[in-house]
């Protein structure tokens, strides 16, 4: 048996790697001119590129180009074909941008097109350039780019803490890390100040201010050193894949065995942790994974808290990790069980400066994560952002007030009742504490009967006052003689709120549980039931069926056949109408059914690609041949749900197997 056995994983690595380069090789490629400040040099470098390309015979175009007012630039542009930009009029002012179907329609070879990291005006098909971009590559047509080094996700701490200047135009990493080409445009921070102060640049008034801020020379330093450390990691990542693709080496080398994650919360510090455990995933050459642990606190908190997970979980994808959500109370449990189970080396968390209660540790969730996995290594990041801790739940009262009459009521009627039969006792010389049990099982029956954990704790509070107005000397008044009572009403007040508390988290908990074997269910009875699917009706029924049971939202369909598409296939929620679905699929719906179908991505309604529309349009494909379209009415225009979003990808994978198995049948 001649030679040693390959191992399975790195032919795995060797096979996917081989299988992403001819899909790449199919796009365009991608080039990007860095630098780490204004001024020093990359369109201008990517002008000079480009009419030396231009004189080996090479069909580029100037797709975009934004001179800033500069000479230097300006000159450079002579000789290139330029393609006229998209004017957008927005709040009275026409604003340039680039006309992505003005390069579709041109289909050079190679475009240029400035300014990778900037911010279309609203009502452009994409929310950000790098998307236009991304659509371009995928035409087959090369793209020359610019960006500067505070640009980039993941740096966009640092740089803060250098500049004290908060970046709010940024790309996701994976744009940069992507790239076929980068080319470092690198100046002398004391030559970038020269030609700042000569007027190169900005203008004698913004160029002084700017001298103060972001050019002071100790900050262009640090945003140079920066930008060279993040060029040498591109080389190296690019060495490892190249020795990955050509199989010279085992696999061994560097740390392929490292998984670092980091957790997903509503914290001050949570950006800040998200991109420390993205660099260090990085460095690492490491997989990484956002854990989002969904406790009940979280799932019913008010929209502005959910909407700050959202964003910590919408950055850590755009930073490339892999989003995984678990359910449960004990935070702690849930993060060491599911490093354990992933083989995750090293964890990543924050610690925000908030106010210790009665006792808390600040380490408490660190502590008790090393006492579940003591082998793991874990990394604090600390944070100093001033943090006011909400008020618990315990006083908050609910945002529907849906039984709320029911729950009062009840509340009457237990307080009437038990005061009753303390009366019945008392007239009869029953014992205080007798009493007290009364009240103590009123109010157990309250938080066991009643959806509102207030409503149990005012009764503890009501309970105290009755039981001190008839049963404690002298009697109808709220003054009593002895001391022992103050005992007495202390006890029970935290025995019935301990009580609330314990039955309110097991309702939470057999709630969840619920949810979960729901769910979990849903996807069982999925894949049953798809495997016994023959038509596209059928399939389309079993789809809609499983969407108004998930999320209760209406749902549309756009089918493939051929060259052509047919719907739309309408299936409403129970409250509305098919004749009022089929008005909401107007042109400007089709028109993004269109680009999905063309660009196999999701786009539509909460989504950076044609925000405007009514519905999210999600793609049912199979690698590169997509069978049709799921299109998701948003009526509130709000975000589906991380959780759900996944049981949905899951569902539509599914589908269009099915899809390939019908279409081969009919073949």
């Amino acid at each position: 048996m001649g030679g040693e056995r390959a191992n399975p994983e790195e032919l795995l690595k060797r096979i996917q790697a081989a299988e992403k380069q001819k899909e790449n090789d199919k796009k365009g490629k991608l080039c990007i001119f860095l630098g780490y400040a204004a001024g020093v040099g990359k369109t201008c470098a990517m002008l000079d590129m480009a009419h030396e390309l231009q004189k080996e015979g090479m069909d580029i175009v100037a797709g975009y180009i934004e001179p800033h007012a500069r000479p230097e630039t300006s000159a450079r542009e002579e000789g290139l074909e330029k393609l006229p930009p998209l004017m957008v009029e927005y709040k009275g002012i026409q604003l340039r941008e680039l006309d992505i179907d003005g390069v579709l329609k041109r289909k050079p070879q190679a475009v240029l097109i400035d300014e990778l990291a900037h911010t279309n005006a609203k009502g452009m098909r994409h929310q950000k350039r790098y998307e236009d971009i991304e659509e371009i590559l995928d035409a087959g047509i090369n793209v020359y780019t610019t960006v500067n080094i505070q640009h980039l996700e993941s740096l966009n701490d640092v740089v803060e803490s250098i500049t004290k200047i908060h970046v709010k135009e940024r790309i996701p990493d994976f744009v940069f890390d992507e790239a076929t080409r980068v080319k470092l445009i690198d100046i002398e921070p004391d030559e970038l100040i020269t030609r700042l102060k000569e007027g190169k640049i900005y203008k004698t008034v913004q160029a002084e201010r700017a001298l103060q801020n972001f050019f002071a020379k100790e900050k262009l330093i640090a945003l140079r050193e920066i930008a060279l450390r993040r060029m040498a990691d591109k080389v190296n990542r690019l060495g490892l894949q190249e020795r990955i693709l050509n199989e010279n080496v085992d696999g061994s080398e560097g740390y392929q065995g490292e998984h670092i994650m980091t957790c997903i919360s509503t914290a001050p510090s949570c950006e800040k942790v998200i991109r420390s455990a993205s660099r260090m995933a990085y460095a690492f050459h490491a997989k990484f994974t956002a854990l989002y642990v969904e406790t009940p606190e979280l799932q019913n908190a008010d929209s502005s808290v959910k909407q700050i997970r959202d964003k910590n979980i919408h950055l850590a994808e755009a930073l490339g990790a892999k989003i995984v959500t678990v359910f449960g109370e004990d935070v702690a449990f849930q993060i060491a069980e599911y490093a354990r189970v992933s083989s995750v080396t090293k964890l990543v968390l924050g610690r925000t400066n908030h106010r210790i209660w009665f006792g808390q540790k600040k380490g408490t969730i660190t502590d008790k994560i090393s006492e579940y996995m003591p082998e793991l290594d874990i990394f604090i990041i600390p944070d100093t952002t001033k943090y006011r801790r909400k008020t618990r739940e315990i006083f908050t009262l609910p945002k529907k007030s849906e039984g709320l009459a029911k729950d009062l009521l009840k509340e009457f009627l237990m307080l009437a009742s038990a005061t009753g039969i303390g009366l019945f006792f008392r007239q009869n010389r029953l014992m205080e504490a007798d009493i007290i049990m009364v009240y103590l099982m009123g109010i157990l029956l309250l938080s066991l009967y009643t959806k509102r954990r207030y409503v149990a704790v005012s009764s503890s509070i009501i309970s105290l006052l009755l039981f001190d107005w008839f049963f404690v000397p002298p009697f109808q008044s709220f003054h009593f003689y002895s001391g022992k009572y103050s005992a007495t009403f202390a006890l029970m007040l935290i025995f019935s709120i301990i009580i609330t508390t314990i039955i309110s988290r097991e309702r939470r908990q057999v709630r969840e549980c619920a949810k979960m074997v729901y769910r979990t269910q849903l996807l069982l009875d999925n894949s049953r039931r798809m495997r016994r699917i023959e038509t596209v009706r059928e399939l389309l029924m079993e789809l809609s069926e499983k969407v108004l049971k998930l999320m209760n939202l209406s749902v549309v369909f756009y089918i493939r056949k051929g060259e052509k598409t047919t719907g739309p296939w309408l299936f409403p929620k129970p409250e509305m109408s098919k004749s009022e679905l089929k008005k909401m699929m107007t042109p400007r719906e089709r028109a993004v059914v269109d680009w999905v179908m063309a660009n196999k991505k999701r786009a539509g309604c909460c989504t950076h690609t044609l925000p405007e529309a009514d519905a999210m349009y999600l793609p049912i494909k199979t690698g590169d041949e997509i069978y049709g379209v799921m299109g998701i009415v948003l009526e509130e225009k709000r975000e589906i749900p991380t959780f759900e979003y996944g049981l949905l990808t899951a569902m539509l994978n599914e589908a269009a197997l099915v899809f390939a198995r019908i279409y081969l049948v009919q073949k």
